[in-house]
């Protein structure tokens, strides 16, 4: 894997409405929530970004805060253009905000699975998980023709682009935190934040 050739961006740019919160921001363990990913995510790249819409002065003290290109949240697909077109690298490894325990081999994987690809993205033995994506910057073109047509799906887009899933094991590992109780429960599960 080439580290140096693959940037980080955390994607924070939802509204966060089953949190009654920004999820990046829940604090768990006395750290908000985005610090927990950025430091899982930190080895595994050269860089990180951060995809917000809001509290950018909060996110930005950390990170280079890159907003969505497209207003009115648009979705994921909408950060993930943002960032592609922020990152300086030809792969982009995107992590939503709200996955703290995330596979530690998910770049390494995505690496060794990405020959003939524009993008890949995960799954573990249940069910897919778009929102973990490895993507190349050359998918800006039909990233922008996709959202300038009115389209959102990110599993439609992945399968317009022919990207294949890669599968991890542990299904775990993709534990989404969208409420408090969420992150109770985790909490619990977890003994503590790892």
């Amino acid at each position: 894997m080439v580290k140096a050739d693959i940037t980080g961006i955390i994607l924070a740019g939802g509204r966060s409405t089953r949190m009654g919160e920004d999820k990046g921001l829940v604090e768990i363990a006395g750290k908000p929530l985005f610090e927990h990913i950025a430091e899982r995510l930190g080895p595994m790249v050269s860089d990180i970004l951060i995809n917000s819409n809001q509290n950018q002065h909060r996110y930005g003290q950390r990170f280079e805060v890159i907003p969505d290109l497209i207003p009115n949240y648009s979705g994921p697909l909408a950060g993930m253009l943002a960032g592609l077109k922020a990152t300086k690298t030809h792969w982009a490894l995107f992590v939503p905000c709200d996955v703290p325990a995330f596979p530690h081999d998910l770049a390494e994987q995505f690496w060794h699975h990405k020959s003939g690809h524009q993008g890949l993205y995960a799954r573990d033995s249940l069910r897919e998980h778009p929102t973990l994506c490895f993507l190349n910057k050359s998918l800006i073109p039909a990233l922008e023709e996709y959202l300038h047509r009115g389209e959102r799906k990110v599993m439609f887009f992945f399968k317009q682009i022919n990207a294949p899933s890669v599968t991890f094991s542990d299904h775990t590992a993709f534990a989404n935190l969208n409420t408090p109780a969420d992150i109770v429960q985790w909490e619990n599960e977890q003994g503590g934040v790892k």
